[in-house]
């Protein structure tokens, strides 16, 4: 039975030049593919492609200008009841110059843009994209079921830059609020296991999956294995720290043992790398499948965040041998060894990148196995999706 499902989301769909839009972009097109009538609102926190995502969802694409609360702005609030809660705030976090009240992000203007859509196509389920967008569904009906797709855990997010000797970025919260948060969904949609194991610690009587990133796949093609590394990545701090440690730790050890070697950037990333000997800078592409096609070796260096690193999963679609890090593997450990390689040192990148590029047959049953792991990885994920909505369609 074909339902209204209503996504809600500061994050556009389009372009997908970030791991989170990527994501939200599939999580739609196959909720739309399982017959459901999708309505996308974009509430417009980030900037997207308006032209982009109006021919991709047609007449069911609405997009609601946002304006930026104080609190979102770390200011010290004016009124009595804002200046309590700072107060409060306070004393169960170590750093409130990093820390958010749950709804601090939220714009309250956008509410009755939101109640005049929801009487227009009356949804059956509403879906808000993040925790701290979850107070636009206080103004749903309690028929309607609320599901939120958290796409990270945020209490004390803060601390991972710190432990790096970086400046706390973006949203980050306490416990306490996240669960104020949670509380307000029937079903909270975690994007790996060890976050969803999280939340079911914090949770009372919520509904809990884990519902990862659903990915093209494309079999590969055999071919002579050539010197090419990828790495494709936005511009954020994580992925710059990443590459900038592989630049300089890693890839002189590969150059001197293969003189011809070279690595491919794709995405923002490259806007904050500077030109090298044996570097090869694409930029932003509309279709990352261009870059992924000239390489057989995909790197994520990635040396602290949260999450699931889409481009991991992407990777493995793509059929493609990828070496990243612990780090980067959380929530597909199960493939390690198999369907990628982990490395968490130069010595072990070296080492990894040294045997697929001399060993075509280990190269090959890489390639077959992380396709085979990413088959099942869709097919797991687009299963829990279905028995979600299933109660809902009787």
């Amino acid at each position: 039975m074909s339902m209204k499902l209503l996504v809600i989301s500061p994050v556009p769909s389009h372009p997908q030049n970030a791991g989170n839009r990527a994501r939200i972009y599939s999580l739609l097109l196959n909720l739309k593919e399982m017959g459901h009538n999708v309505y996308f609102l974009h509430i417009q926190r980030e900037p997207g492609d308006e032209e982009a995502m109006k021919s991709c969802w047609g007449s069911n694409f609405y997009s609601i200008l946002y304006q930026e609360p104080k609190t979102a702005q770390k200011k010290p609030p004016k009124r009595l009841g804002a200046r309590i809660l700072r107060k409060a705030l306070s004393l169960v976090t170590s750093d409130p110059r990093f820390t958010y009240l749950i709804d601090d992000w939220y714009d309250d203007s956008v509410n009755a843009a939101i109640l005049n859509l929801s009487k227009k196509i009356s949804p059956d389920v509403v879906m808000v994209e993040y925790v701290f967008f979850s107070k636009a569904l206080e103004l749903f009906e309690q028929k309607v079921l609320k599901i939120i797709d958290t796409h990270d855990k945020f209490a004390d997010r803060y601390k991972i830059y710190q432990k790096q000797g970086k400046a706390p970025r973006w949203y980050s919260t306490t416990k306490r609020e996240e669960i104020k948060g949670l509380n307000r969904a029937d079903v909270i949609l975690a994007i790996q296991q060890k976050e969803a194991d999280w939340f079911a610690n914090i949770l009372k009587n919520k509904q809990i999956f884990t519902v990862g990133h659903v990915t093209p796949l494309h079999k590969s093609e055999y071919h002579k294995i050539n010197h090419k590394i990828l790495f494709v990545g936005s511009s954020n701090l994580i992925n710059v720290e990443g590459i900038n440690y592989f630049i300089k730790d890693v890839f002189p050890i590969i150059k001197s043992k293969f003189d011809d070697v070279e690595l491919v950037l794709a995405g923002d990333v490259c806007d904050q790398v500077e030109v090298f000997d044996g570097c090869l800078k694409l930029g932003r592409l509309d279709n990352l499948q261009e870059a992924y096609d000239l390489v057989d070796i995909v790197i994520n260096p990635v040396r602290f965040g949260t999450g699931l690193k889409i481009k991991n999963i992407e990777t493995l679609g793509y059929s493609k041998a990828l070496v990243t890090t612990l780090v980067g593997a959380e929530g597909i450990e199960e493939g390690a060894g198999k369907a990628f390689l982990i490395a968490n040192s130069p010595e072990e990148f070296f080492n990894a990148i040294k045997k697929i590029f001399s060993d075509a047959e280990f190269y090959e049953e890489l390639s077959k196995n992380a396709y085979s792991f990413a088959k099942q990885w869709n097919q797991r994920s687009l299963k829990i999706l279905t028995d979600i909505l299933n109660p809902v369609s009787k």
